[in-house]
C-alpha cells in the first residue's frame, strides 16, 4: 500500500514538472517542425538551458524539502474559517476521525472519505494537493496523524531529512496556536448561573466537506443518469433507475469573483454552495366529514370563496341597467361564478376522498341529497340506488343558487328568480361534468 501511495507522489511531482516543461516543449516542437537543423539545434540548446533548474526543482528529493518547507503557509480543514467572514483570521478546524458516540448523526465526523479543504496561501496549494492524494483509503494526511509517513522514506536515505519532511508536512494539519477573530462570530456559552462565572467559547464553523458533499450530490442528480431518468419520466417510458431530486434549493456564494480566496474546495465549487429547504411544512387542514352541517354550504365553503363573493358584489353595484351584452354576462361567468363553481367541486372532491360510508353516522345532519353527492361510494345498496336515480343532482343546483342569491344580496340591485334559475344552471352544468370525471377514473381504476 505504502508503495502504491510512493508512486503516486512521485506521479504527481513529475506531472507538476510536465506542466512547467510544457510551454518550453511547445516551443522547441515548432522549431522541429520547420526542419532547419540550424534553427533545431539553437532550440536544443535553449530548451536544455531552460529546462535543466526545472529538473533540478522538480527532483522528488529537492521538490519535496521545498514543499515541507512551504507547508506552514497552508491548513488542511474540513471547517474553514473565511466562511464565517472573509477577512477573519482565526484558526480552521481539521476533522478525520469518525466519533463512534455520534454515529447516526449528519456530522462532519461521521463522513467517510472526507474531501478535505486547504486554506492559507494560494501559491502553496500544490502542497495541500500533495498531502489530499489517496490510495486504497492511505493518505500522507493519514500517515502523518499516526506521527509516521512511509510513503515519503522511498525518497531518502537521510533519516534527519525525512524528519524535517515530517514535521514541516505537519504544520499543514493544524495551525501551531488555535485562535479566535472578532468576525468569527462567536457564541458565549455560559456555565453557571452567575454572569462572572466561566463560559464556553463557540466559535460556529462552516463546514466545507459537508457542503462539499452536499454540493456533490445535488449537482450529481441534476446532470448524467439523473436527467435520463428525468428526460425518460417526461417521455412517458420506463427507467428502472430512481429519478433522485432536491427540490427548492438555495444557492449561497463565497468569494465573489475570486472563490479560491476562501478555500481550495470552494473554488473547485465555483464559490457556490447548496442550502436545502428547512422551512417547515405548510399547514394543511385535516378535512373531516361535514356531519354537523345541515348544507354543503355551509361556513367552511363560504371562507373558501368570500373573495371571489365580495368582488362579485362589487362588480353588481356598479353595473348600469345598459350594460346587458354578451360581454359582461361573459366576465361575470367566467371571471366570477366560475371560480366559485371550482372551488365548490374542488371542496366536495375532498369530502369525496374521506372514507366510505361516513354518512351513515347516526349523528349526521347532512341534507341527504348532499350525503349522495358527497359519499360517492357508500357500501350502502339502498343509498348507491338513490344516487344513480340523480335526482340530486337538481337539488343541489338549486341549494347553491339559493346560497348564491342570498350571499349576493345588497341593496343597491335585485336579483330575481331569473338570476337564481341561471345560477342553477350552471351548477348543474358543473356537476354533470363533475361527475362524468369522476366515472372515467372510477372505469380506470377497475381497469387496472
Amino acid at each position: 500500500m505504502e508503495a502504491t501511495l510512493t508512486q503516486a507522489l512521485a506521479e504527481y511531482i513529475e506531472q507538476r514538472k510536465q506542466n512547467k516543461l510544457e510551454p518550453l516543449q511547445k516551443a522547441l516542437n515548432k522549431v522541429l517542425e520547420k526542419g532547419d537543423e540550424v534553427a533545431i539545434a539553437a532550440a536544443k540548446a535553449e530548451y536544455a538551458e531552460k529546462a535543466a533548474p526545472m529538473e533540478q526543482t522538480f527532483k522528488p528529493e529537492t521538490w519535496l524539502t521545498d514543499a515541507a518547507r512551504r507547508a506552514k503557509q497552508i491548513s488542511l480543514a474540513t471547517h474553514a474559517i473565511k466562511f464565517t467572514h472573509s477577512d477573519a483570521k482565526a484558526t480552521s478546524i481539521l476533522v478525520t476521525k469518525t466519533e463512534q458516540e455520534q454515529k447516526g448523526y449528519l456530522v462532519t465526523a461521521n463522513l467517510e472519505d472526507k474531501a478535505i479543504d486547504a486554506v492559507g496561501n494560494a501559491a502553496a496549494l500544490d502542497v495541500a494537493r500533495l498531502l489530499k492524494i489517496q490510495v486504497n483509503g492511505e493518505s500522507l494526511i493519514s500517515q502523518l496523524q499516526q506521527d509516521q509517513a512511509t510513503a515519503l522514506s522511498a525518497f531518502t536515505d537521510n533519516t534527519e531529512l525525512l524528519q524535517n519532511w515530517i514535521q514541516g508536512f505537519k504544520l499543514a494539519l493544524a495551525d501551531e496556536k488555535l485562535t479566535s477573530h472578532t468576525l468569527s462570530k462567536q457564541v458565549y456559552f455560559p456555565l453557571g448561573q452567575n454572569a462572572d462565572e466561566e463560559y464556553h467559547l463557540l466559535c460556529p464553523l462552516f463546514s466545507s466537506t459537508l457542503s462539499h458533499r452536499l454540493y456533490a450530490k445535488v449537482t450529481s442528480t441534476r446532470f448524467g443518469d439523473s436527467k435520463e431518468v428525468r428526460d425518460a419520466r417526461k417521455a412517458n417510458k420506463f427507467d428502472e433507475r430512481i429519478d433522485a431530486s432536491f427540490p427548492n434549493t438555495a444557492m449561497q456564494s463565497f468569494g465573489g469573483s475570486k472563490p479560491q480566496n476562501i478555500s481550495q474546495l470552494n473554488s473547485e465549487r465555483y464559490g457556490q454552495s447548496f442550502l436545502l429547504n428547512c422551512a417547515p411544512p405548510n399547514f394543511k387542514r385535516q378535512e373531516k366529514p361535514p356531519l354537523k352541517q345541515k348544507s354543503l354550504f355551509n361556513r367552511q365553503f363560504y371562507f373558501k370563496v368570500v373573495g371571489y363573493l365580495r368582488e362579485f358584489k362589487r362588480f353588481l353595484e356598479i353595473l348600469r341597467p345598459d350594460q346587458r351584452n354578451f360581454k359582461i354576462r361573459y366576465k361575470r361567468d367566467q371571471g366570477f361564478i366560475a371560480p366559485i363553481l371550482d372551488q365548490l367541486m374542488i371542496y366536495a372532491a375532498s369530502v369525496q376522498a374521506l372514507p366510505a360510508g361516513w354518512s351513515n353516522d347516526a349523528d349526521c345532519k347532512l341534507k341527504f341529497s348532499h350525503t349522495l353527492w358527497l359519499d360517492i361510494r357508500n357500501p350502502d345498496e339502498g343509498f348507491q340506488r338513490e344516487r344513480e336515480k340523480l335526482d340530486w343532482q337538481n337539488e343541489v343546483s338549486a341549494d347553491f343558487a339559493s346560497w348564491l342569491s342570498r350571499q349576493l344580496k345588497s341593496d343597491k340591485y335585485v336579483l330575481s328568480d331569473s338570476e337564481h334559475a341561471y345560477f342553477a344552471k350552471l351548477c348543474l352544468h358543473q356537476l354533470k361534468q363533475f361527475e362524468r370525471s369522476n366515472l372515467k377514473q372510477h372505469v380506470k381504476q377497475e381497469a387496472k
